[in-house]
């Protein structure tokens, strides 16, 4: 083996490495530790018809529990609360209540607000507050009498265990573009060492597809695994379901475009050994004519 043949095999194998690394944590950046992102996958959870109808449960019982009721008052708040935990859902300016849901609760677990500000901060949490405001904003409207609620309704998602890998993936994953820039540098390095660039190419798509398959394993494995993990409530169980469906569809995506990626560059790959395999061929044919 020759000292380009040892440099370009290394960078290939350094891209792959740096690259297996960068793409899970360039999508939980995106997804998942930037607030934005959170919120955009949240989104589709608010849609779901069971989660909407426990989530509402929820926040109407929060509300009942959180406010002080003289008695004539009473069959109002029933009333109302009855018809938040039936069909909250429907209100127009729902979408908006768990959003901001979503933004809250976002803060209170990647550290945007701070933890003495939290009501724990020993576990994930859920701060469904934006959506009793929304119950006592309608009791409101109907009945002419506005009610305090707290600035915080927070229900519990897991143990201080998964909060403290939170803190440490919200740490990490910001940094994947160093392991990207590695990975390009290092596939460059190869491309450049490399007598025959088409075998480089080759090896990189191959690898690619490979990474891909691991990624899907792994991907499966950490969901099942954190499924496995009970927060003893039954709306933040479904939270955690919903969540993790679309995070593993999400993740599921970026995938699939390496896997075009990487089929792409093989096939470019393919194509050019092929191509300069002919030509060389050629080239032995005309020097032995020549003879």
């Amino acid at each position: 083996m020759t000292v380009r043949t040892f440099v370009s095999a290394v960078g290939v194998i350094l891209a792959l490495l740096l690259t297996a690394v960068a793409v899970p944590a360039a999508w939980a950046d995106t997804n998942v530790v930037k607030e934005d992102g959170f919120v955009r996958m949240a989104a589709a959870l608010g849609n779901d018809p069971g989660f909407q109808e426990r989530l509402a449960a929820a926040a109407a019982g929060t509300f009942e529990s959180s406010v002080s009721l003289p008695e004539p008052v009473r069959n109002l708040a029933a009333g109302a609360i009855k018809d938040a935990a039936s069909g909250m859902q429907s209100w127009s300016d729902y979408p908006q209540a768990w959003e901001e849901t979503a933004r809250n609760s976002h803060r209170l677990n990647f550290g945007t607000i701070k933890a003495e500000e939290a009501q724990s901060s020993t576990a994930l949490q859920l701060d469904i507050a934006p959506l009793v405001r929304l119950i006592r904003d309608h009791f409101a409207s109907s009945t002419g009498i506005r009610l305090d609620v707290p600035e915080q309704s927070v229900v519990t998602l897991g143990q201080p265990a998964q909060r403290q890998v939170i803190e440490r993936v919200s740490a990490f994953v910001p940094l994947w573009w160093m392991a990207a820039v590695g990975a390009v540098l290092s596939a460059l390095l190869a491309l450049a060492a490399a007598r025959r660039r088409a075998v480089v190419l080759i090896f990189l798509g191959l690898g690619g597809l490979a990474l891909a398959a691991v990624w899907t394993t792994t991907a499966d494995i950490a969901v099942r695994a954190a499924e496995n993990l009970s927060s003893g409530n039954s709306v933040a169980e479904l939270f955690k379901e919903e969540f993790l469906a679309s995070a593993r569809s999400g993740f599921g995506e970026w995938i699939a475009a390496s896997i075009w990626a990487s089929g792409g560059m093989l096939a470019l790959g393919v194509i050019a050994w092929l191509l300069t395999g002919r030509g060389r061929s050629r080239s032995a044919d005309r020097s032995g004519t020549g003879r």
